[in-house]
């Protein structure tokens, strides 16, 4: 989820539009011939070459395309500068498992998993490209498939998004009336949970469009903005415990989507049990919301819950009663009072461009 990495996205950037690489298989495909592209250095690779030119030429997208119309493989450095040989006849193990039928994606499979390095095959029928490393395998789609799945997945960010914003803003109110539960958090924090899963679905099929991520990055920016904070601020209110909320929320973003569907998981690592639900509503401590209160610091935030307690409290103290805690003088506590008056009347209690 959220933070996670996956090693093989490196893969995914070389091979996206606007790279040499990509310029190079799609050139080969263009010119429809098959081609092997094996891109492991010399020591890793020279073992398996049988035959072939030993070149130490510079790599360039024309170059290859030249060299892949003698049919075998091409073999290229791990930087992508030097073509170490050309017309590779590539041995690996016959033992070496692969469920490829053709001859050169066969061979390309068995070399990725015995080597461990990035194998680009591309059929001659039906100029197929794909990739192998290891027991990975991906097939690389056109531009307008790409498109088309990060659009269905920036349309449903956006109904998350709105989905979420309302969450909050019902969440708000009944902080205002202590009456939020361990269900009314767990759904609000799924619903979130969901953003960041779906985010990094659409980041990675962005880095697959290389130079045509621009517009729909910028989209999936504006989309995903203020969740992780929102994310722990809501913890940080509610948490039971003496763990930080960056922590916290980092465990939640390692949790897998069928835990992040039971509220039990979800609320686990803020040490809140679901049987709390019916009789133990939590009290709201109000990072949250004093947060988007205006020029209000959160140094003076913490001194603020700290002498007064929970949000509804706060909201009820007199003006005297906020000007005695340190760093809130009159203007602040107008702004205070006003502020949480907005948002106990159904204003949108969440970051700018939420």
């Amino acid at each position: 989820m959220g933070g996670r990495k996956d090693p093989r996205l490196e893969f995914l950037r070389r091979t996206a539009p606007g790279t040499p690489l990509r310029e190079a298989i799609d050139r080969v495909v263009q010119l429809g011939r098959g081609g092997l592209i094996l891109v492991a250095d010399r020591t890793v690779a020279g073992p398996l070459v049988a035959a072939g030119f030993d070149l130490d030429a510079s790599f360039t997208p024309q170059a290859i395309v030249e060299l892949s119309k003698m049919d075998r493989a091409v073999v290229v450095d791990e930087d992508l500068k030097t073509i170490l040989y050309a017309n590779a006849h590539l041995t690996p193990d016959p033992a070496i498992p692969s469920q490829e039928t053709g001859t050169r994606h066969r061979v390309a499979e068995q070399v990725a998993r015995q080597l461990e390095r990035l194998v680009v095959a591309v059929s001659e029928d039906v100029h197929r490209v794909t990739l192998f490393h290891g027991a990975w395998r991906h097939e690389i789609q056109d531009i307008q498939t790409l498109l088309a799945r990060v659009s269905q997945g920036l349309q449903i960010l956006d109904r998350y998004r709105r989905e979420l914003r309302e969450l909050l803003t019902e969440l708000a109110q009944l902080e205002f009336e202590r009456r939020v539960f361990p269900s009314h958090v767990a759904a609000v924090l799924q619903r979130a949970l969901y953003m960041m899963e779906l985010e990094w679905d659409v980041s990675r099929t962005l880095v697959e469009l290389g130079v045509h991520r621009e517009l729909p990055e910028r989209h999936l920016t504006a989309l995903i903005r203020g969740v992780r904070e929102e994310m722990e601020l809501l913890v940080r209110d509610f948490k039971d415990g003496p763990r930080s909320a960056e922590e916290i929320v980092d465990e939640l973003l390692t949790l897998s989507p069928e835990d992040v569907l039971r509220p039990d998981a979800v609320l686990r690592p803020l040490g809140i049990t679901p049987d709390q639900d019916v009789e133990d509503p939590i009290p709201s401590r109000g990072y949250r919301l004093l947060s988007k209160v205006p020029r209000l610091p959160i140094s003076v935030i913490e001194r603020l819950i700290e002498e007064i307690g929970t949000v509804d409290k706060v909201y009820r103290a007199s003006r005297r009663q906020l000007d005695r805690v340190k760093g809130i003088a009159e203007a602040r506590a107008r702004a205070i009072e006003f502020g949480l008056g907005r948002f106990k009347n159904g204003y949108t209690a969440t970051m700018d461009g939420f």
